[in-house]
């Protein structure tokens, strides 16, 4: 028996920025004021809203809740697929679901399956995954995964799901009304 470590490099890929995204970022860096009025709305648009983190490690529930702390959520946790699907089952009700995909009992791809089947069931989940392969997101939005975020992941990485579920998503939804 013997072992062999590679490394992996992950590099991401972006495409260049719009026009508007420039014009965007520009307006941020030289304006405190609107930055400072952006970082209010974003954190009253946050405030107050329930996420559960479902993850087997305590440590990388730790990461996770370091990460969301400034943006005034109610945090919940739990360990596995059954526990969070006994959360749902038991009336909990939760705005964002963080889970890892790879953990006992029940892994996430199996707990998302089991949530899908729920009727009442339509919380955005995203999966949180050390699996950082090609086709990685695809794969798991097709199971069901609102999106999907690679560990480790930052603040950074974190913030740009939360905008995509709580601003994109209320916008979406205030065009269709």
């Amino acid at each position: 028996i013997f072992m062999v470590q590679i490394p992996q490099k992950i590099s991401k890929i972006s495409a260049p920025m719009s026009e508007r995204e420039l014009m965007d970022t520009a307006k941020r860096l030289y304006s405190n004021s609107t930055l400072q009025e952006n970082n209010t709305q974003l954190l009253e648009s946050y405030s107050g809203k329930h996420i559960l983190i479902v993850d087997d490690n305590k440590l990388n529930i730790k990461v996770a809740t370091r990460a969301l702390k400034d943006f005034n959520f109610i945090l919940d946790e739990c360990y596995d697929g059954q526990e969070c699907l006994d959360k749902i089952n038991q009336g909990n009700k939760y705005d964002l679901i963080l889970m890892d995909i790879m953990m006992p009992n029940m892994s996430g791809e199996t707990c998302i399956a089991e949530l899908k089947k729920l009727p009442t069931f339509n919380t955005p989940v995203i999966a949180l995954t050390a699996d950082a392969v090609a086709g990685a997101k695809e794969k798991y939005m097709a199971e069901g995964f609102f999106d999907y975020i690679s560990k480790p992941f930052g603040k950074d990485q974190i913030k740009e799901k939360l905008d995509k579920v709580f601003i994109l998503n209320n916008q979406n939804q205030e065009s269709i009304q």
